[in-house]
Order: C-alpha cells, then sequence, then structure tokens
C-alpha cells in the first residue's frame, strides 16, 4: 500500500507516551492540518519516482477539500465532507496503464462506512480521540488497495481495507519508534510513531506535532521514503506530474506490424507482430501470453514493458514473436471483466493458429512463453492438443489460484492477524465460489479456483522450461518444487532455472532488499541472464 494522501486532519498520538508526547499547545491544535499545498517527493534507495502533491482547502463548514497528484502523473482526489466523499485511488493505474478507476464512497460519522464499487462496504469505529481520517493509497506496500484509516491512538486500530477479491478490516499496531530510526535530516521536535503488523513490513511515520503534518515516512524494509519537500500556502490544485519513461530496449533488426486476429467466439484481439531482418524462409515463432489483471500486448507494469523487452530481444535473435492485448483491453475487443479461464486459452489459441497460418513460420518450431498467468494457461495449452514445440513458463503458479490468493493476503503477517486475513479471505473465495462476489476479476477467479497446475504439467507432451524468480512474492518459490516434481514425474525434457534475487517481473532486486511490488514502479531492464536462459532453450529445442 503506497501511502500517498497522508494524515488529512488526524491527530496520530494524543495518547503517546510522556517521553515522547507533544506539548499541551500542540494537543489544543485544531482538528485539521493548515490549508495549502503539500509537495512530497516518493523515493526508493536513490531513486525518485515521482511526485506526490496534497492540496487541503477547508471551507467555512469546516469540511476539507483534498486533491492530490500522486506518482507516476496519476490522479488521486479526495473530497472529505461531514456526509460522503467520493475517491478513485491512483495505484491500480500505477501497476496497470490500462486499469479502469476504483470509486469508493465514505460516509463520516461517529463511524464511517467505506463502500467499494462493486464490492460491498465495511464499517470502522474510530479509536477514542480520533481527529479526522488518514488516506493511503496501495498497492506498493502490500499488494492490496488500502483505501482509508481511521485517526488513531497509540495501540491497536483497524484499517479498512480492500483486495480485488474481498473488503474487510485489517489491525495493526501503533508503536512509539526507537531513536536510531530518526531521519538524520528531521528537527528533534518531531514526533513519530511505527505501524506494525502490515505485510510490507514497519512503516516509521514522522511528523509536526503543532499541526500533525506528516514530514516522512519511511519503509525499512522496501527502501522507501515519502519526504515532504515543500509547503506553501497556496491551494490551487497542482498539475499532474510526468510518468517516468520506460528504459530504452535493444536496437531492433526487425520489423513491427500491427495485425488482428479472431478467437473463436468472433473477439477481435489486435497485437503486434515483430519479424526479424533476415532469416530462413520459415522462422521459429513465439506466442507471449500474459499474467493476470488488465495488461496490453507489451505487459505494461508501471513503467515497465515486459513483453515488449522479451519480444523485441527474441525477434533480434532470430523469432517471429507474436503479443496481444488481452481481451477489454488496449485496441482488443471483449469485456474484460466478464473474461473466463475458457476464453483466455480460447484467445491463446487464436494466437497460436494465426502464427501456424504464416507462410514465414516453421510449423514445427511454434512456442508459448507464459507469464504467470499466462505460465498456468501455457500448460493447458499444450495438453489439449496444441501443436507446440515447447512450453516456457515464467513464474507459473505452482498450487492453485484459491490458494495462492490466502498465501497473499497473509503475508508478513502473525498471530490473529494473520489468522483474521486467512479467515476473510476464505470467506471472500466462497462468495467467489457462489458466484456472490462483484469483486474485479471474480469471473475469471472462479473459472480458475479446482485447476491444479501440478496436475495439469503432467499431461504435457512436449518440452517445457520453468523460469523462477528467488524473490517473487506473488508466486512463491518455495512452492516450485512441487510444480517441477509433477512435471518431471511424467517427462524427460523439463529444464529449470531459479534466479535467487528476481521477484515476479524478473527485475532484479539487490541482496539484502526485500522484494515488493515498489519496484514495479521504477523502470527497470528484465533481467538480461533470464533472457539469456530463455532464448539458450529455445535455440536448443
Amino acid at each position: 500500500m503506497m501511502i500517498a494522501a497522508l494524515l488529512a486532519g488526524a491527530s496520530p498520538s494524543p495518547t503517546l507516551p510522556p517521553s515522547v508526547a507533544p506539548a499541551a499547545s500542540a494537543r489544543s491544535a485544531p482538528a485539521l492540518i493548515p490549508d495549502g499545498t503539500y509537495t512530497y517527493e516518493f523515493r526508493h534507495g536513490t531513486s525518485k519516482l515521482g511526485t506526490v502533491v496534497i492540496t487541503v482547502q477547508t471551507s467555512s463548514s469546516g469540511a476539507v477539500n483534498t486533491h492530490e497528484i500522486a506518482v507516476l502523473g496519476r490522479t488521486f482526489t479526495v473530497d472529505q465532507t461531514a456526509s460522503t466523499s467520493t475517491y478513485v485511488p491512483s495505484s491500480l493505474h500505477a501497476i496497470y496503464p490500462g486499469a479502469k478507476p476504483v470509486t469508493i464512497d465514505v460516509t463520516f460519522g461517529p463511524t464511517y462506512k467505506e463502500t467499494i464499487a462493486g464490492m460491498g462496504s465495511h464499517d470502522v469505529t474510530p479509536s477514542p480521540g480520533a481527529k479526522g481520517v488518514v488516506v493511503l493509497d496501495g498497492p506498493v506496500m502490500s499488494g492490496f488497495f488500502l483505501a482509508a484509516v481511521e485517526a488513531h491512538t497509540m495501540g491497536t486500530t483497524t484499517l479498512a481495507a480492500f483486495s480485488p477479491g474481498s473488503v474487510g478490516p485489517m489491525t495493526i499496531d501503533l508503536k512509539v519508534p526507537s531513536a536510531n530510526t530518526r531521519p538524520s535530516t528531521l528537527p528533534a521536535t518531531e514526533l513519530g510513531y511505527v505501524a506494525t503488523g502490515l505485510p510490507s513490513g514497519d512503516v516509521d511515520i514522522w511528523y509536526d506535532p503543532a499541526t500533525f503534518v506528516p514530514q516522512e515516512i519511511d519503509v525499512p524494509a522496501q527502501g522507501i521514503a515519502i519526504v515532504l519537500v515543500s509547503h506553501t500556502k497556496a491551494t490551487a490544485a497542482p498539475q499532474a506530474p510526468s510518468a517516468p519513461a520506460p528504459l530504452p530496449t535493444a536496437e531492433p533488426h526487425f520489423r513491427s506490424v500491427d495485425t488482428t486476429f479472431v478467437s473463436s467466439d468472433g473477439t477481435k484481439l489486435a497485437g503486434t507482430l515483430t519479424i526479424p531482418d533476415a532469416g530462413p524462409a520459415r522462422m521459429p515463432a513465439v506466442l507471449l501470453v500474459h499474467g493476470s489483471g488488465p495488461t496490453d500486448r507489451d505487459e505494461t507494469i508501471g513503467p515497465n514493458p515486459i513483453f515488449l523487452q522479451l519480444s523485441n530481444a527474441l525477434s533480434n535473435h532470430g523469432y517471429i514473436v507474436l503479443r496481444y492485448d488481452k481481451r477489454g483491453i488496449g485496441q482488443s475487443g471483449g469485456n474484460a471483466a466478464t473474461t473466463t479461464r475458457d476464453q483466455l486459452l480460447a484467445d491463446a489459441r487464436a494466437g497460436i493458429a494465426f502464427l501456424l497460418a504464416r507462410a514465414d513460420v516453421a510449423p514445427s518450431r511454434v512456442f508459448v512463453v507464459g507469464h504467470s498467468e499466462g505460465g498456468e494457461l501455457a500448460p493447458s495449452l499444450a495438453a489439449h492438443g496444441a501443436p507446440l514445440r515447447g512450453i516456457a513458463l515464467m513464474a507459473p503458479p505452482a498450487l492453485p489460484i484459491d490458494q495462492i490468493l490466502v498465501q497473499q493476503v497473509s503475508r508478513g503477517l502473525t498471530g490473529d492477524a494473520r489468522a483474521k486475513a486467512i479467515a476473510d479471505q476464505l470467506s471472500a473465495n466462497a462468495a467467489i465460489r457462489a458466484g456472490k462476489s462483484k469483486a474485479p476479476g471474480a469471473i475469471w477467479l472462479r473459472t480458475s479456483f479446482g485447476i491444479d497446475p501440478a496436475d495439469v504439467i503432467k499431461r504435457v507432451p512436449c518440452p517445457i522450461l520453468i523460469l523462477q524468480g528467488g524473490k517473487d512474492f506473488q508466486v512463491l518459490a518455495k512452492d516450485l518444487p512441487r510444480l517441477v516434481d509433477a512435471a518431471t514425474a511424467a517427462h524427460r525434457d523439463v529444464t529449470v532455472h531459479v534466479f535467487p534475487n528476481d521477484d515476479h517481473l524478473f527485475i532484479t532486486v539487490p541482496t539484502r532488499q526485500t522484494a515488493m511490488s515498489t519496484e514495479y514502479l521504477i523502470p527497470h531492464h528484465v533481467d538480461p541472464a533470464v533472457i539469456s536462459a530463455l532464448l539458450a532453450w529455445l535455440d536448443k529445442h
């Protein structure tokens, strides 16, 4: 959860221990932070991801109108009133530029209710002494979309959290930070607290006790810092910052052709074909099948076009490559919200047929490279008769998707918080199975539940390559032996490579750093060792 709109009128510590309690004058400070425009820098190590700008304007009735321009040029707006407010988290767009916004209605009062469009609602009762609402925007730290948290006292507090599959509370503890965690740039008068029990690890928040304005927010496990760099009294809505550009790819020795092909239900899919400049009359070909979510043909995640990098490398090496927008995304037809697993398989089969029909494709050397969700679909394609020379699975799930969802929501949690997160997800899974969930992706999930990747891979007749990141937090490397053992039990030709410091996107994470989705928002190249391993395996087969 990327902390983005920060402490909009919250008194973070009215019951702090005496050693860090604010002066008496601070306790009588106004409930709402001063009007003005607050500019923060969002940093990851030495990299600047972007600017977070928050404009606060208090009306004569005491309502607060807050405008924020979030990182990567995505807009996030909060209108806080005494009744109902609507805001649109920007971070889903930051991860998937093709995603549609999620709207949340918040009703304030002695309790406040969050209603997430199409997902249900949740009540939160503020702690004693609460003065406002802290608005948080995810998923950078936890992988979930955290909408709002009550202002709090020290001790246990409740977050109103939601994910693509569920909505419900999350319990965290707020503690006094140790002296050695204070940033050297902050004056000694600044107070702080630590939020513990979050999947991201501890979050340190340092603030001005007279105004409750956050000066710096740190997530040590991920190297994240959100630092206040300026404050003016002007309240005009700021302009959105520009998003960082993707890193340049290798000089092309191929031509790119935009194309379309038709799935079995008549849905027209749009894609790009890359064809090497020089080669034999018939060349080997690769179909790229994307991971889950609203991904385009380049599998653009943050500023990182994963499939664009792969296709360029493959075509520079002599392979014809087809990549395409998922149905309902980009220029492809269909409805992403109602897409089923069978439709995704049908779309991939149509892509294979498109390649096989080309005069410049060697029909005996057509491969599928599937990433994440695509790594779950590719074995089904091969097992059910697709004429493939081989399949390469990048970060494939080794467990059924319903079990992976439980793993993901409980990651990093312990004790009661972990037990509750698991219970909530199991309940959400039951609603998905029953067809009662309206959460984004619920239809795809329902049609994917019960599919065991280990069972499917046993029926694959062609060679298999499996690539896995050791720091992948979406599908875990510790589960990989389950998939590999199933494959090797039935095959003579299974190749496995684990890249110890790579995450789910095969971005290399520094050795001592925890992998989270923060790195998804920084321009990166796909690990060259991964591309080399893929090319070597393709050439061998």
